[in-house]
């Protein structure tokens, strides 16, 4: 019987931020076949490929641009209860604590993102503490791109699985999910994954990319290592290639059921229900 995918890591923005977005990869030479694509027709992709619940990622790219984006959050998941909301916030927002308070207590979103290249800040910026202590607080989910891929780190120096741990000492038990693997920084993210019990990592862009150094080995090595904090993530529609092929090499793995059960679906099931 083929596993119900729960996608971690899938973005969808009011149209005309996602015009825009969609034109800075185009401007920046990516070929992404899913560009321009509907809300109507990402959610029957979705669905086709045997998603049953995903995550909805968005980011503010600049301060005080947050409350008004979240709420079309809110309003998009409530038509289309198979998304998860996840915020979005920026260090400056004028509304920081209340934004907070709304998103996570009376909206019940499932946590934060934050997308630190676009951003433009590390994620040991001392302005994300009162961010971090309200998701470790509440027992809510940090999803955080800190890693370099698919960036070259001269380009963005405040990248860095690094620049997190220092964030996780502080809040050693706040739940959090570094997109891509850690990639291109894996060895350093198994170190800390090692250390910190509620660090995840989903597979978003990273699992059968050819632009990755990733073998089925180090994937299967990873997995036996964490089998409980690896989560099945696309990225769609911001992907270059079809989100069935990391489905597929997961499942050519030869992982034990029960474990490739957690990566697809029970693992981010666990993370966000708290079952």
């Amino acid at each position: 019987m083929k596993i119900p995918l729960w996608d971690s890591h899938v973005h969808i923005f009011p149209e005309r931020l996602f015009d825009a977005i969609w034109n800075w990869f185009q401007n920046a030479g990516w070929k992404i076949a899913y560009a321009q694509m509907g809300y109507p027709q990402i959610i029957e992709f979705l669905k086709e490929m045997g998603v049953e619940r995903a995550f909805l990622l968005t980011y503010a790219h600049k301060p005080n641009m947050s409350l008004s984006l979240n709420l079309w959050v809110k309003e998009f998941c409530a038509v289309n209860p198979m998304f998860i909301p996840f915020g979005c916030l920026h260090p400056d927002d004028a509304n920081l604590p209340e934004l907070l308070t709304t998103v996570l207590d009376e909206w019940e979103f499932a946590g934060i993102k934050l997308q630190l290249a676009v951003q433009g800040f590390p994620a040991d910026d001392d302005r994300l503490n009162p961010v971090y202590e309200a998701l470790d607080r509440r027992g809510k989910v940090l999803i955080v791109h800190t890693g370099t891929a698919p960036y070259a780190k001269a380009d963005y120096p405040f990248l860095g699985v690094a620049r997190l741990k220092s964030a996780l000492r502080r809040f050693p038990q706040m739940k959090t999910v570094i997109p891509h693997l850690g990639l291109f920084e894996l060895d350093t993210t198994l170190e800390l994954l090692a250390e910190f019990p509620n660090l995840y990592l989903d597979t978003a862009w990273a699992v059968a990319n050819p632009a990755t150094p990733l073998t089925p080995d180090r994937l299967a090595q990873v997995i036996a290592d964490f089998p409980d904090r690896i989560l099945y993530g696309s990225d769609f529609p911001i992907l270059e290639y079809p989100p069935q092929k990391c489905v597929q090499a997961l499942e050519n793995l030869s992982l034990p059921e029960e474990v490739l059960e957690g990566v697809l679906r029970g693992n981010a099931m666990r993370l966000v229900e708290g079952n």
